[in-house]
């Protein structure tokens, strides 16, 4: 008997239910495989830097399989619509009975799964999914009424109470088989996928497991205990850093969370609150993901207050144009843009403000802009930044009425309070700083009004 783990954005050998299934179910005999879709990566808004990172870290994952005698298989089918047939010619090929998947919670995800499902089924052969992206199976949180939570905190605590109950398998992760390396063919990974530039800043990041968990286990023993303190200030080493790794799922919330376990204990409540700010952190993750599955709207385009939709959006424009690249005249906006541009990455701080500026400031369609994030940043994650998103544009999960907008001068005072971060990113273009294009008090008052004008003819 043959089995088969098809891997996405899971791409580790530790707290992998889904590797773990297929192993049990053939020991000795068990195929991995990876599909490059690049026409549903376009589709999706990918970009260069999400896609670089991603072969990077399944270069690594290749690694780490063929150590242990795991075939791992690449295979370019263009688009989600072609999985079916591509799994069911493995099935054929390898008399396989189960493929062993981990749970995506995507409208197209989801699709391209039953099609894939019902095509196995005709050869005998299951589709099998598990829980590899989040902590716990967030589908099956609920509100008393058996409805989903819309606001995070009491999410939060439904959450905290699952991951008490739940009863987790002790980590495992394959063992080396000496001397295997010479007889499994496996697949090459490409370095870079047609529709998709080379990117330059690839050298900045590291990937796979084995540099996840040296990130992971420096944060928690040098930065967790000042989380609390210093994870809005971007001027400051204070965040983790590991989006990255867990946008590919090299290293999950799981893992995460069983090295805090060990240095702090079981119990939340007897957590420091760095880390246990940290660990929020991590569930605001595992939320998106709620809300991504329980609102398949959302995978759409679509706000989660529909409402929101009788805003008069602006769309493109030059002021949008101008945000991009981090000529807005507004510091702390263009510093962040240019760390975005230069690195591929953006403090989260950062990422509200500019959010917040774009679509409250100058009432540009939040969609620009999450476009935007999703083809610039390494660490794209579509449940991330479309939460993320609509919070900050009033759009989505944020529990706080429109008219809370932050304002990016004072945001810059309070949390670059010495001005190191903006000097940072600002040094190669200071010379070309422009006035602001927009006046922060007035449009603040703008963006009040026109969104009760819009709340106002929604419900009229």
């Amino acid at each position: 008997m043959t089995s088969i783990i098809w891997f996405r954005d899971d791409l580790r050998l530790s707290d992998h239910r889904a590797l773990d299934a297929a192993l049990a179910a053939a020991p000795t005999n068990t195929r991995a495989i990876f599909l490059i879709t690049p026409r549903t990566w376009l589709h999706h808004g990918w970009g260069a830097p999400r896609v670089a990172y991603l072969l990077k870290s399944l270069s690594a994952l290749h690694s780490e399989l063929y150590d242990r005698g795991i075939t791992l298989e690449v295979r370019n089918i263009e688009s989600y619509e072609q999985a079916p047939a591509c799994l069911s010619e493995m099935a054929l090929e390898y008399n396989c009975t189960e493929v062993h998947a981990g749970i995506e919670y995507g409208v197209n995800e989801q699709r391209r799964d039953l099609n894939v499902r019902q095509a196995l089924e005709l050869l005998g052969c299951s589709l099998i999914l598990h829980h590899t992206q989040t902590a716990v199976p967030v589908d099956q949180i609920t509100t008393a009424t058996g409805t989903p939570y819309k606001v995070f905190t009491p999410f939060k605590a439904a959450w905290d109470k699952l991951w008490a109950s739940s009863a987790r398998p002790e980590p495992t992760t394959p063992e080396l088989i000496p001397n295997s390396t010479t007889s499994v063919q496996s697949s090459v990974v490409p370095k870079t996928i047609d529709g998709f530039a080379a990117w330059p800043q690839l050298e900045q990041w590291e990937a796979g497991t084995n540099a996840g968990i040296r990130r992971l286990e420096q944060f928690i023993e040098c930065d967790v205990e000042h989380y609390h303190t210093n994870r809005d200030r971007p001027d400051l080493t204070g965040t983790s850093t590991l989006s990255p790794w867990l946008a590919v799922g090299s290293i999950s919330t799981t893992m995460c969370l069983d090295l805090l376990i060990e240095q702090y204990g079981p119990s939340f409540d007897d957590w420091p609150k760095g880390p246990l700010t940290w660990k929020n952190e991590l569930v605001w993750r595992e939320f998106y993901r709620h809300v991504m599955n329980a609102f398949p709207d959302v995978s759409k385009s679509r706000p989660m207050k529909a409402w929101t939709d009788h805003v008069p959006w602006r769309e493109d424009s030059e002021e949008l144009t101008r945000w991009k690249q981090g000529q807005t005249g507004i510091e702390i906006v263009d510093a962040a843009m240019n760390q975005l541009s230069q690195t591929g990455w953006m403090h989260n701080r950062t990422r509200m403000i500019v959010a917040m500026f774009l679509t409250k400031n100058l009432l540009v369609n939040w969609r620009h802009g999450e476009r935007h994030f999703s083809t610039h940043l390494v660490d794209y994650d579509f449940a991330s930044n479309n939460g993320g998103w609509q919070w900050a544009a009033s759009t989505g999960t944020d529990a706080a009425p429109y008219f809370r907008i932050f304002n990016p001068d004072t945001q810059a005072l309070r949390f670059d309070p010495d001005g190191s971060y903006r000097r940072r990113w600002l040094a190669e273009t200071a010379a070309l700083s422009p006035e602001p294009i927009v006046d922060l008090k007035e449009s603040r008052k703008q963006a009040i009004e026109i969104f009760k004008q819009a709340q106002s003819n929604a419900d009229s």
